[in-house]
């Protein structure tokens, strides 16, 4: 079951990001007056599809019908759930990659200017920017902003860049390089956020004494499941960790555990959070241990032995935050404000995260995911509610716009790179090595997707 699950909300996922990107392609393409014949949810074979000269088939197309299409679009759904296309006439790409001869006509991508081809490939990114800017806010404009009013440290991850320095719980955080720090919000963006990358220092106040501590950007993961575990800092005002999933087999299914179990203690220590819970957990590998929790507001308490890996199998999440909160409720227009800020201060992560994996300061193997982590995180802020999952859509979104939009052969940066080179030279490349260009690419993307597949079971 949890399997169909990851696998059910993955392909929900990609599906409607893959949609509104290739949307994106055809609707400028026919704007433009290309005739786009195939717009395909999936790739490799059509399963099924419908189109205005032969209505709603299943199966693939033969060759003479699909030559046929002309103006008309297929509007397909194929068998491989990781990607789409739309096919423009009078394009090489990955679905077109065989010379075509004669003079280039009107409908045909190759015989239009170079800036409406630039603006045809550049379409599925802007749309899934757009996307994610919508999303950012609608959850602006439905559930506000909550700034949790503390600064004073609940709980510091073991072996974390915290850890290190000497932070302890109890700690308050007074600034960050000099800039005054009133909320626990304010803390997440200034260091993780703006600081991405960079040393940066802290100002704390332990017992009414005031010291700096420097955190440098080496100790901070910039992969973004680990960034707040690798700096380590979690607010006072959450006590607890909620059980989400049960896996079948593992000592926590056979104690008898639930969903929506909250974990109290562990050999009497109290669990603060999720991150403590693992923390006091992974040394007692294959050694009994006491684990207390509340099931409906009932004590409740067994002895359970983590395997070799110091795990009961469980997902974790932490108990809601209980200390004082401000909320901001947002009119429309102040909300399409909040969310476009948000849109650009993601993109700016994601610009960020991406000279750190060019210049070689950031673990390729530790920030490129693939479709395993994608259908893992799916499932996961799935099960938070909808606005973690939408949050996760709209960041899923700005990534697919990056990849995109990289000057890879394949990808869109690609094919916008041809379309520069030809308006620079004012001639059309050959197609021999447009095709060429082509392959070198499709090439590359198995390559990387291999990659990415192997990072991921590497990662489980």
């Amino acid at each position: 079951m949890d399997f169909l699950q990851t696998i059910f909300y993955f392909i929900v996922t990609i599906f409607a990001l893959v949609s509104i990107h290739e949307f994106g392609h055809f609707i400028a393409g026919r704007i433009f007056g290309m005739h786009v014949p195939v717009y395909s949810i999936g790739m490799g074979r059509r399963l099924f599809g419908f189109n205005k000269l032969n209505g709603f088939t299943f199966g693939p197309l033969t060759d003479d019908l699909e030559a046929q299409l002309g103006a008309n679009t297929d509007y397909r759904l194929s068998l491989l759930p990781i990607g789409g296309y739309a096919r423009i006439a009078g394009m090489i790409d990955e679905t077109q990659m065989e010379e075509m001869s004669g003079t280039p006509q009107p409908w045909e991508f190759r015989s239009k200017s170079w800036w409406k081809k630039a603006i045809v490939l550049s379409a599925g990114v802007i749309l899934n920017f757009l996307l994610a800017g919508v999303i950012f806010i609608g959850i602006k404009y439905s559930e506000g902003k909550v700034f949790w009013n503390t600064t004073t440290i609940g709980y510091v991850a073991d072996h974390s860049a915290s850890a290190k320095l000497g932070v302890l719980p109890g700690d308050k955080v007074i600034a960050l390089d000099g800039k005054p720090i009133t909320n626990w919000q304010e803390l997440q963006n200034e260091a993780i956020l703006e600081h991405m990358g960079g040393d940066f220092s802290m100002t704390l106040e332990r017992a009414g004494q005031k010291f700096d501590v420097k955190y440098k950007s080496s100790d901070i993961s910039t992969e973004s499941s680990q960034i707040d575990k690798s700096f380590g800092l979690y607010p006072e005002g959450v006590g607890g960790a909620f059980i989400t999933e049960v896996t079948s087999s593992y000592p926590a299914d056979h104690a008898h555990l639930k969903s929506g179990d909250r974990v109290t203690k562990i050999n009497g220590t109290p669990v603060l959070n999720e991150v403590a819970m693992i923390d006091l957990m992974k040394p007692h590998a294959n050694e009994q241990i006491t684990l207390e929790w509340l099931r409906d507001g009932n004590p409740m308490s067994t002895a359970i032995t983590p395997n070799a890996a110091g795990q009961i199998g469980v997902q974790i999440q932490a108990a809601p935050f209980n200390g004082k909160i401000t909320r901001l409720n947002y009119g429309v227009g102040e909300a399409i404000t909040a969310g476009v800020s948000d849109l650009f201060t993601v993109t700016k992560l994601y610009l960020k995260s991406m000279v750190l994996l060019v210049t070689g300061k950031v673990d390729a193997s530790q920030s490129v995911g693939g479709p395993i982590k994608i259908a893992k995180y799916a499932k996961q802020s799935a099960k938070g509610g909808a606005v973690s999952y939408f949050s996760f859509m709209a960041m899923l979104s700005i990534s697919l716009a990056f990849l995109n939009i990289l000057p890879i052969p394949a990808l869109d940066g690609g094919h916008l790179v041809i379309v520069f080179l030809e308006a620079i030279l004012r001639r059309e490349l050959s197609q021999k090595f447009k095709m060429g260009f082509q392959r070198v690419g499709v090439t590359f993307l198995l390559l990387l997707m291999a990659f990415m597949v192997f990072n991921d079971i590497r990662g489980l």
